[in-house]
């Protein structure tokens, strides 16, 4: 994958408990692009980053613009599947560019901010088992998020 200039601002962002649980929790992160124009002959994607703590036991939110700098022509391919697509979708290539962009600066702030309110971290944990040949080892399992 290319590498991709961006330039990522906050706007709001949002960390609430309601509850605590002693049940297990299922944390479903998410990112939304909220709109898509071009500035400055760069592409802004205002957008939310969401973890969700279910059942209903807390919420971060984390509302943003991002710049990525590309090409004219990938600008205006952009810009053509946006408003195509009834603003929902960006070209598989670039949209990959900015959710992997938004992901990776959102999960770790939201991973401070679930300290701070007392949840979970909303990234897999990875398991240690001890292993007589190895002694130990850390599972690659890393697809369960609940808690």
């Amino acid at each position: 994958m290319d590498q991709v200039r961006v330039n990522l601002n906050y706007r709001n962002i949002e960390a609430r408990r309601f509850t605590a649980s002693n049940i297990p929790i299922n944390i479903n992160n998410n990112s939304t692009l909220v709109s898509v124009s071009n500035v400055e002959d760069k592409l802004s994607v205002n957008f939310v980053f969401s973890s969700n703590y279910e059942p209903n036991i807390g919420i971060i939110r984390i509302e943003g613009e991002l710049l990525v700098e590309e090409s004219k022509e990938n600008v205006k391919r952009a810009l053509i599947e946006w408003e195509q697509s009834g603003r929902k979708n960006l070209p598989k290539d670039i949209a990959e560019k900015v959710h992997n962009a938004i992901l990776s600066s959102c999960i770790v702030e939201a991973t401070i901010l679930s300290k701070e309110v007392q949840l979970p971290a909303p990234i897999p944990t990875p398991h240690i088992s001890i292993d007589q040949k190895n002694l130990t080892s850390v599972s690659e399992d890393t697809s369960n998020y609940i808690r």
